[in-house]
């Protein structure tokens, strides 16, 4: 069995479904991985730009780590336990060794504003959405990354100076950050944040995904920073479709939640009509549910 130990104590082995990557106590298996010269430089090259952590508090979630052996897709890569993770990659070639396109946080979008990098951005506009990078790109945007302020991707990040939202990443920063006094932190916990529908690199994401420990009920939150339209409510619905048709979310009912700073006429009456709960947020952390 191949077995590399690297220097900044992260262990790669192989094992029939991938690669199981160990780093301390935790492990989990990055499917249909192997270990490669090319995998093993990009380990490499990551932990010397300053992402040495492939294993963060609730990502890879427990329920896929080992002895789970049928894991995750991707490897992904932070700056901490703390961070966000700030690369994700689920493009393995097995026929090169090597991976093709690469993933950069959305978080990161203004710092990459104006470097004049090869990238594309993947969602629904181009504030919101995470990067994407040709493979025979990655290298250069790797090094730009290392120079970034990663406290973006801190959940406890500094508060803002300023009054109001500036960003829907500031929303749902002070969602995730202040989780206990929003109307579901008595009853649900936070599954992940960006929660990938449909798998892959172009997926639409979910804000955040929530679950009631006691009865299994899943809680998806959609945020729009400003006014939410119709469409945000027509939105929610299609990701409780989506999931529903999944096997992972057949016990517990899909409840739906639309957050916004104003919720308008029209959004109500839809949100009415489809049963989704719809909340005004005033600053600094002030819920006000309308439907």
């Amino acid at each position: 069995m191949t077995r590399i130990v690297l220097d900044n104590r992260i262990e790669l082995s192989e094992v029939d479904q991938g690669i199981l990557v160990r780093q301390g106590a935790e492990a989990y298996v990055a499917r249909n991985w192997r270990v490669t010269p090319g995998v093993v430089q990009l380990l490499k090259d990551t932990s010397t730009a300053g992402l040495e952590c492939l294993i963060r508090d609730n990502h890879p979630l427990r329920k896929a780590r080992w002895p789970n052996p049928r894991g995750v897709v991707y490897l992904a890569f932070s700056v901490s336990t703390q961070h966000q993770w700030s690369i994700a990659i689920d493009t393995f070639k097995p026929s090169t060794g090597d991976f093709g396109h690469a993933v950069f946080n959305g978080k990161y979008h203004s710092q990459f504003v104006d470097r004049g990098l090869p990238i594309k951005f993947e969602g629904r506009n181009k504030t919101s959405g995470h990067l994407v990078v040709e493979r025979q790109h990655f290298d250069l945007t790797l090094k730009e990354v290392a120079s970034f302020d990663h406290s973006v991707l801190v959940l406890k990040a500094r508060e803002r100076a300023m009054s109001g939202f500036a960003t829907e990443y500031d929303i749902q920063h002070a969602i995730l950050s202040q989780w206990h006094n929003t109307p579901w932190g008595n009853d649900y916990v936070i599954v992940q944040d960006e929660y990938p529908v449909d798998g892959g690199l172009t997926s639409r994401r979910i804000d955040i995904l929530a679950q009631n420990p006691s009865n299994g009920d899943w809680l998806v939150i959609e945020l729009k920073r400003a006014e939410a339209s119709k469409a945000a409510v027509d939105q929610v619905v299609d990701y409780l479709q989506a999931l529903a048709r999944q096997d992972r979310f057949a016990l517990g009912a899909l409840n739906g939640v639309l957050l916004a700073e104003r919720i308008s006429a029209s959004a109500k009456v839809q949100a009415t009509s489809e049963a989704v709960a719809a909340y005004e947020l005033a600053w600094p952390f002030q819920f006000n549910r309308v439907v």
